[in-house]
């Protein structure tokens, strides 16, 4: 067996005095045979997702192999495969083939010192350890790259045909041809100790049964997000096809048609248009109605709310809405609340009914703060989907966008001057110098231009900003800093180097974010040994400065005064150690305790001297002295609630920070919907995170979930409340989290979003009568039962309200405006010859085969016989299908 380290050094100094690639030894044999990329198949292969015991030092591996199999002979060393893998190979078995990390996720294999030719029709097989674990299939990468030729020629660099990903044209989700099958169990389990259940289609039915999927109920089943009072009345309101005829009234009412005509479009857009003789739709501003205490919804007043979720927050977004024969009448506190309220509006249309119903609404948020957070860095989604993602956030009432527009695989947003940050920090192709381009990483291909690669413009994010403010929605920027920052650094390199050449040294100098002596070797939480930007040097803060003065400028241009900027300043272990200007700051300054810390002090200060508030994320924040930040920041807690995450988001609270609840456990969409192989996502905070998880969420009460969920290996875990909340202390509001490792392309993102987001919505606007009021010093356990029956009762019946309008009126909407959802597969049972199926969404249809045959719609229990039963749920369009589930018939 031959080790395997991460080269540490610059990939620059790798390729010195190469073409472009870092040749392994006696790899040069020009003009030698080299496999075809077109003809070459490529197998990847998870043999086992928790190696025991692992060879070598490591606590933790899984074993994979990669098979190569070429259909004519090939003779010749002067080839390599360069592909992406999340965690490090450590450890090859046999020595036919090398595997070396490069950087970030980048390998290269290729032939070892006992490599004697591929040949003819014969598979050749590497297997290998790599660090950490990987569990689903999404999580092995696609796009491997064949490069070939001696040092002395250029190189042929193609991607292998057999790894690029394909489409399944009944359900639109990601095939990967190039990995094999996920059959046993050895590639699901973390370990021994791992209790993750397989969500196959027989513990699906049980799951469906047990969370409270019932047949269709009434399809006036309630709104979402819920209103604080929603009354119906006997007798019909208007009618949809006589539409309605817009009456604007109170002070400033010239104000009102501009700041709802997107609710108006989506109205129109589900049959309810403006029309002469229409029904009365009276909107009235009438901000001194909602200037009491008592607002409807407001649960916490001044005293306890965040500046962004102040009482008057509140009152700006409260409305009354009533319905009735004779027309409509909708009274807000401010313009914000007429949108919500017309949203309301449109979420009582239901698809092919008439009339509206008879009712009166009364209504407020919960939370000031309620966000959605996207990851356009790691892979690029387009302007389009944002545009579609906004108009969606406005429906459900989400009124912030969290962008995350730079991270180490990409920087993603037009900075007028800093051209290199786009040209370079955009696109991901073969040029291991990065002059042209990024590495290639997870899985991107080299091209530079396919669906992961790409950035908005000065003029698309205008756009965006536009688009917001007409649905009422704050877009925050980020562009991570000082970890995560590689591309950042990458780009100032190049320009480094462009600048140089021509002559001009001070312009190179006058942004770069690396200092050439630091000799720091470290490697970050994903990997890379080259993506922290030097705290210690005068022109990062230059950059930093001009980054946020350009995007300042993009929103005072459209009306949207930059408030809040999110710098990340998270995951930057081991940086800076060797540091000759972090040591001579440090012997200056004398009492710097965080480099991290001083950079988030430094740039919160920074900020707060152009009117805009500091946002982080909890780890980094928590490397800050609290004197020396300014009163009014932001901190997204994502602590682990299984590692005792309420405790640093309390002790942020009790500082006076606007806490943002992040808590990956329950708010980030990247994770597997359920925990089964074929499910995108993630794995390292949870298998599994549905929609129902997502609407069974307490944000006020975080240790409570030590009762309902478990740890990511399917364990109960304790939550002692060590640091207990202060009197008048609470979060400032909730947001949902898509990372987009995993994602890449716009109907992916858009399955990981949807429908979760509707339940987040609904956790964020409406606080529910059955969550758990939160106590000072109360621990929580497997043992307790604070959560008692009552509880789980009345949060079934909310489910089934909540599932009923998902299922019966939004998801035919998200239809409709294009949105690619996800379908959840049905449960599947048989018993005593009858097939049973159910799903959690009442009204979606289902349809099974048997033994391979033909789809045949299922409505209630039927015969079966045969060896294998597969069911599938039907979009509401009746076009895309789920991924099936199947079952095999006892004694098949």
């Amino acid at each position: 067996m031959k080790w395997l380290w991460p080269d540490i050094t610059p990939v620059a100094k790798l390729v010195a005095g190469l073409s472009l690639l870092s040749l392994p030894a006696g790899f040069a044999c020009a003009g030698e045979q080299y496999p075809d990329s077109d003809t070459l198949k490529l197998s990847y292969a998870l043999e086992n997702s928790a190696a025991m015991p692992c060879p070598g030092k490591e606590k933790q591996c899984y074993l994979t192999s990669i098979t190569l199999t070429a259909p004519q002979a090939v003779s010749g060393k002067d080839w390599a495969i360069y592909y992406s893998q999340l965690s490090p190979a450590y450890q090859v078995e046999g020595d036919e083939f090398t595997v070396t990390h490069i950087n970030g996720d980048l390998h290269r294999l290729s032939p070892g010192p006992g490599y004697q030719g591929l040949i003819a029709g014969k598979s050749h097989q590497v297997r290998l350890y790599s660090k950490g674990s990987q569990i689903t299939r999404s999580e092995f990468m696609p796009n491997f790259v064949l490069v070939a030729g001696d040092a002395g020629s250029p190189l042929k660099v193609s991607e292998i045909g057999s790894t690029r990903l394909q489409t399944d044209p009944q359900t639109g989700l990601e095939i990967q041809p190039y990995l094999a099958p996920f059959s046993s169990m050895a590639q699901f389990k973390l370990g021994k100790s791992d209790n993750t259940p397989l969500a196959d289609g027989r513990w699906l039915y049980d799951y469906y049964a047990a969370i409270g999927a019932a047949a269709a109920t009434s399809i006036e089943s309630g709104l979402i997000p819920s209103p604080t009072k929603l009354e119906r009345f006997d007798g019909a309101g208007p009618s949809l096809a006589a539409g309605f005829k817009l009456e604007l009234a109170g002070a400033d009412s010239g104000r009102i048609k501009p700041a709802v005509a997107s609710a108006l479009t989506r109205l129109a857009s589900l049959g309810f248009a403006e029309k002469a003789g229409g029904a009365p739709l009276r909107l009235v501003l009438a901000a001194d109605e909602f200037a009491g205490d008592d607002v409807a919804g407001a649960s916490v007043m001044v005293e306890k709310q965040a500046a962004d979720n102040t009482a008057s927050a509140s009152r700006s977004e409260a409305y009354r809405l009533t319905l009735g024969a004779d027309g409509i009448t909708l009274v807000a506190g401010g313009e914000a609340g007429l949108f919500y309220g017309l949203q309301s509006l449109a979420g009582l249309i239901a698809p092919g009914e008439a009339q509206l119903p008879a009712v009166s609404i009364e209504d407020s948020p919960r939370y000031g703060f309620r966000g959605m957070h996207v990851d356009l860095a790691r892979n690029f989604h387009s302007l389009e989907f944002l545009e579609r993602l906004i108009v969606q956030m406005g429906a459900y009432k989400l009124n912030k966008l969290h962008l995350h527009l730079a991270d180490d695989e990409g920087w993603r947003l037009e900075i007028p001057g800093l051209a290199e940050l786009t040209e370079v920090g955009s696109r991901r192709c073969f040029d291991l110098d990065e002059n042209r381009c990024l590495l290639p990483q997870l899985g991107s291909g080299i091209s530079g231009e396919s669906q992961v690669d790409g950035y908005l413009s000065v003029a698309d994010y205008r756009r965006l900003l536009k688009l917001a403010k007409a649905h009422h929605i704050e877009v925050i920027p980020s562009l991570d800093m000082p970890g995560h920052s590689r591309a950042a650094i990458q780009a100032m390199e190049a320009r480094y180097r462009k600048l140089l050449a021509a002559g001009k040294e001070e312009a190179a100098k006058e942004f770069l974010l690396t200092e050439f002596d630091d000799s720091t070797r470290y490697s970050s939480i994903q990997y890379y040994h080259d993506n922290t930007l030097n705290v210690c040097i005068d022109s990062t803060y230059r950059f930093v400065a001009k980054v946020v003065d350009e995007i300042a400028a993009m929103h005072q241009s459209e009306g949207m005064p930059l408030r809040l900027y999110h710098i990340g300043a998270d995951e930057t272990a081991g940086a800076w150690v060797d540091s000759p200007a972090c040591k001579a700051l440090k012997a200056k300054q004398g009492d710097i305790h965080s480099l991290n810390g001083y950079f988030i002090e430094k740039v919160a200060a920074m900020l707060a001297g152009r009117g805009i508030r500091a946002a982080g994320w909890n780890d980094g924040m928590g490397e800050t002295r609290p004197e020396r930040m300014p009163a009014d920041v932001q901190s997204n807690a994502w602590g682990l609630l299984a590692e005792g995450g309420h405790n640093v988001a309390h002790r942020q609270m009790n500082l006076g920070w606007q806490v943002v609840i992040s808590t990956p456990e329950t708010t980030y969409f990247d994770f597997p919907y359920v925990s089964h192989p074929e499910e995108t996502g993630n794995h390292w905070a949870t298998r599994a995170l549905d929609s129902f998880k997502v609407f069974s969420f307490m944000p006020d009460n975080l240790p409570a979930h030590a009762e309902l969920i478990t740890d990511v290996r399917g364990k109960r875990f304790s939550a002692d409340d060590t640091e207990p909340l202060k009197p008048g202390k609470r979060a400032a509001g909730l947001q949902g989290q898509l990372w987009s490792e995993m994602v890449r392309s716009d109907d992916m993102a858009e399955y990981m979003i949807y429908p979760r987001m509707l339940a987040l919505a609904e956790r964020a606007w409406h606080r529910a009568d059955w969550e758990l009021e939160y106590q000072a010093g109360r621990n929580f356990s497997k043992d307790t039962a604070y959560f008692d029956k009552a509880s789980e009762q009345a949060r079934a019946r909310d489910w089934q309200r909540f599932a009923t309008a998902l299922g019966q009126r939004e998801l035919p909407k998200l239809e409709q405006a294009g949105i690619f959802y996800r379908i959840a597969p049905p449960g599947i049972k048989a018993e005593g010859g009858l097939l049973y199926l159910n799903h959690p969404y009442p009204g979606t249809k289902l349809e099974y085969r048997l033994d391979g045959g033909n789809w045949q719609p299922w409505t209630a229990p039927v015969a079966v016989t045969g060896k294998e039963i597969e069911a599938r749920a039907i979009a509401a369009d009746g076009k895309r299908r789920s991924r099936s589930e199947q079952l095999r018939l006892s004694g098949a």
